[in-house]
């Protein structure tokens, strides 16, 4: 026993998702096994450790990568749902302008260099971009009214900076980046211009980087 079996499905129809290809891989990410679903969308591992740790990677076509940690349990199957998101769920259009939609991209306080976290969301922006080779982009950083308005825009504008240097080094050409600006505090969202109290929350909201589409 000791197995672990799932269903891969589409995130907003539900519908099942065959030929998806599912793996394997151990605490170091090292791939042990893989396996494509059946025309249900099923899959299984079988003789695998008791009580281990895996993740259960799937990967399809226009498609983001889903990863899953698992645990085994002893002499049973360990089940699980894997819903798969669409590459073009990213693309939208806010007040008629069409954007690539992400998580909020995090800094460091007074820094400019491309953590972790936002790596993994400019990761799946380049997934995106590689589906769509004709597909332009340009980059604008924005800041809260906090801090002199000079720095802002400096600080922004490194930041907008670093993040097409990331994304051009993930194989994405220069020129598909038409434009890397920041403009500290000159484009925010609400009234926290610095002659109001405002929530943290609400600066927060004004501290962003935005992917703009120019073409597709």
């Amino acid at each position: 026993m000791n197995a672990i079996a799932g269903v891969v499905t589409e995130l907003i129809t539900g519908d099942i998702m065959p030929q998806a290809l599912v793996q394997l891989l151990d605490k170091n990410n090292i791939k042990l096994k893989e396996v494509v679903t059946d025309d249900d969308g099923n899959f299984i591992f079988e003789d695998l450790d008791d009580d281990t740790k895996y993740t259960i990677k799937t990967v399809k076509d226009k498609f983001f990568d889903n990863l899953q940690e698992v645990i085994t349990t002893q002499n049973d199957t360990t089940t699980i749902d894997i819903s798969m998101k669409r590459l073009e769920e990213m693309i939208a259009i806010e007040d008629g302008i069409k954007k690539l939609k992400t998580e909020m991209i995090h800094f460091d306080f007074d820094k400019y260099n491309i953590r972790t976290d936002a790596a993994e969301e400019l990761d799946k922006l380049v997934k995106v971009m590689n589906e769509y080779p004709d597909m332009v982009i340009k980059i604008e950083s924005h800041t809260d009214s906090r801090g002199k308005k000079a720095y802002n825009r400096y600080l922004s504008d490194s930041r907008a900076k670093s993040t097409r240097d990331y994304i051009i080094k993930q194989g994405i050409a220069p020129e598909r980046i038409e434009s890397a600006t920041g403009y500290g505090e000159e484009r925010l969202l609400n009234e926290c211009d610095g002659t109001v109290a405002c929530t943290e929350q609400k600066h927060y909201l004004n501290r962003r980087s935005e992917f703009i589409i120019v073409k597709m």
